[in-house]
């Protein structure tokens, strides 16, 4: 219920549902990350950090929390702990999931990691450009619908912004056997796809 506020831009309704879910169980981080997200978009920084703080004491590097949480010091004026947040956040993410350099390594990896920020890592390690090279002919549908629904979600939960996915896209389109699979994609694959065009703008032919 609380994801589903979010999405709908009721940001108040949201915080209220991760409340709950934070008196329910307190030892879970994804309630007060998710009620982190909701706080920042209502410009209510020094809640946000507050509970970023709270994941990073069940979740110590939980690249997300660190990074909202410097969203929130900047929002208050605290640019040096925000700045030091941010600096510290490519060791933690090289250090959590190492980019892979072959198709067999990248799907091994994807299949192996199935949180969204972890997700995110592996393709964020990958320039954009390489992935024609490195997928040639080799796409398989299956993957593909997973990496655009990975796309969705990380946008949504604002673990990446649209200008970044939109480089993902670009490049995709421009594998071997894109277009072919593009047709054979199901109503919901499509639906996905289309969502992420209007959401990161139309993709360069």
């Amino acid at each position: 219920q609380g994801n589903a506020a979010f999405k709908s831009g009721d940001y108040p309704a949201a915080i209220g549902h991760y409340t709950s879910a934070i008196l329910a169980d307190p030892e879970d981080s994804t309630f007060p990350l998710n009620r982190a997200a909701a706080y920042l978009k209502l410009g209510k920084n020094e809640d946000a950090e507050r509970d970023c703080t709270t994941v990073l004491k069940l979740s110590r590097n939980n690249v997300k929390a660190l990074f909202r949480r410097g969203q929130a010091r900047m929002g208050f004026g605290c640019l040096d702990k925000a700045r030091a947040v941010t600096t510290s956040l490519p060791a933690m993410v090289d250090s959590t999931v190492q980019a892979p350099m072959t198709l067999f390594n990248f799907k091994k990896m994807w299949e192996s990691h199935i949180k969204d920020e972890d997700r995110w890592n592996i393709l964020s390690g990958i320039q954009p450009s390489s992935l024609p090279k490195m997928f040639q002919a080799s796409l398989e549908p299956v993957l593909l619908s997973s990496i655009l629904q990975h796309f969705k979600q990380v946008i949504d939960l604002q673990i990446a912004a649209p200008d970044d996915v939109r480089k993902y896209l670009v490049s995709l389109s421009k594998v071997q056997r894109f277009g072919t699979i593009m047709l054979f994609m199901n109503k919901d694959e499509k639906i996905i796809l289309k969502g992420l065009w209007e959401t990161c703008g139309k993709l360069d032919k």
